[in-house]
């Protein structure tokens, strides 16, 4: 993956996540916004968001007012997604008539810093670290990791007392419209890869992350105090055109299905797994394809 100035979207993971914006934009529970809002302190606040990717939700907070100044540290095991990060700010910025200055270790946009840190997620929690947050953001990323093992640790980089927002946590239900006979062998081989896979010689997520979370959060001692839906809804308008690039957004997920059962040979046939992608495909292009994925939110205190 490569993110130059010139070319800063030219990777297909970036494009994605970028894509991805205007999905997250309408599924955010608002809600659970309210009350991570609530737990936000006032004036300069330390942000941590982990797994931040693009940093698409750095900028849509201080869109929406919810932060403008302190320190917001973007974490991330992927380097040159944080290069991508840096640029992708820096652009955002100027298009919203922000001052934005380009800082070795990231950006300085308004009275926000924002911070770039490359590590992976079990590695920084292992290490010692100095201050800890005021904030902890995790978007999309809890149903990425072993959550049990990594929970409490993520707790312990808040202050006492510190609010966390746990966003876009998937709760194993997809669904395809219009239907396919092969839908349900299809998802559950995809949710059953989810459940197995692992990444850094860790176990890397689970399906039904959403509703495990309410009892999680609570067995490490931060309750959630505001939980609501996020699901992820994408149609076509009328014309048969997708909204901003989330046809590529859908283009993608398509392709993340195709790619997790491209050795489950054991669980789907090959070529019912290309007649059903090839069908998704033709509905897409068509502007004809619906696509729903119910995710949940969470917001709340670390243990005092």
């Amino acid at each position: 993956m490569t993110c130059s100035d010139e070319a800063p979207m030219t990777s297909g993971y970036a494009r994605y996540l970028a894509a991805k914006t205007t999905v997250d934009d309408r599924a955010l529970n608002r809600h659970v916004l309210t009350e991570f809002r609530r737990l936000m302190p006032a004036g300069a606040v330390q942000v941590l968001e982990v797994g931040a990717g693009l940093g698409t939700m750095a900028a849509r907070l201080i869109d929406w007012g919810a932060v403008g100044a302190g320190q917001y540290t973007l974490l991330d095991a992927d380097r040159q997604l944080l290069d991508c990060a840096r640029r992708w700010l820096h652009d955002w910025a100027a298009t919203r008539g922000l001052r934005s200055d380009l800082l070795p270790d990231g950006l300085q946009v308004g009275d926000l810093r924002v911070r770039l840190v490359h590590a992976e997620l079990g590695s920084y929690l292992a290490a010692a670290h100095g201050a800890r947050a005021d904030v902890l953001i995790a978007n999309a990323v809890l149903d990425l990791v072993d959550v049990p093992a990594v929970l409490p640790g993520l707790l312990r980089l808040l202050v006492p007392g510190g609010g966390y927002w746990f966003t876009i946590n998937y709760d194993g239900e997809s669904t395809f419209v219009p239907a396919h006979p092969l839908d349900d062998q299809v998802m559950q081989a995809y949710h059953r890869d989810m459940d197995e896979r692992s990444r850094h010689g860790r176990p890397a997520g689970e399906s039904r992350t959403g509703r495990r979370l309410f009892h999680q959060l609570r067995a490490a001692g931060a309750p959630a105090l505001a939980a609501g839906s996020s699901d992820w809804v994408v149609h076509p308008a009328p014309d048969g055109n997708y909204p901003a690039d989330e046809a590529y957004f859908l283009r993608s997920i398509l392709n993340t299905i195709r790619d997790a059962l491209r050795n489950r040979h054991d669980r789907v046939a090959p070529a019912d797994v290309a007649g059903w992608l090839a069908v998704r495909g033709r509905q897409l292009a068509a502007g004809e394809l619906v696509y729903v994925a119910h995710q949940l939110d969470f917001a709340g205190r670390s243990p005092g």
